[in-house]
Parts: C-alpha cells; structure tokens; sequence
C-alpha cells in the first residue's frame, strides 16, 4: 500500500502530446483528464511518476514515465486516496 498517492494534471499541450502514450493511464473525473499516480518525483530533469494501467481486462500493472516539467499542470496528494476529490 502506498503511503501517499498523487494525481497529476497535465497542461493542454501536454495531454495533446502525451495522451496517445499514456491513454491505457490516464483517469476521467470532473476536473478533466489526470494521471494516477503512486510515486511522484520533480526533483529530476523530467518529473519521474510511477502510473498503473487502468485497463479493465488485464491485471493491474505499474510503469514508470518521464515526463517534461513543461507539461505538469498541478499535482495533488493525499494519504488517502479518496481525500483527492476528484477520483
């Protein structure tokens, strides 16, 4: 079990961009689109995050990403998953 979790908003142009990547990622919610996150790092060259696969017929799995900085529009976390608000 994570001890936080993260969901990470991308820019416009990130989304634009990223999104035929990361599609079996990414989360609908009343904010738009977000990436779920177990582990978020900005502290690199590229925002470093830990992502599971959201697709319903295979087994959960987790993969890292690399993302530009640039493309990053929040991050939000939490200890529980459901304090987010918008998952």
């Amino acid at each position: 079990m994570a001890s936080k979790y993260f969901c990470l908003v991308l820019t416009p142009d990130g989304l634009s961009e990223l999104a035929p990547v990361l599609k079996d990622y990414l989360h609908e919610g009343p904010i738009g689109t977000y990436l779920y996150c177990r582990e978020a790092d900005p502290g690199r060259n590229y925002f470093h995050v830990v992502a599971e696969c959201v697709k319903d017929d295979r087994p959960t799995i987790e993969s890292e990403a690399f993302i530009p900085h640039r493309f990053v529009k929040v991050v939000i976390s939490s200890p529980d998953r459901k304090h987010i608000g918008f998952l």
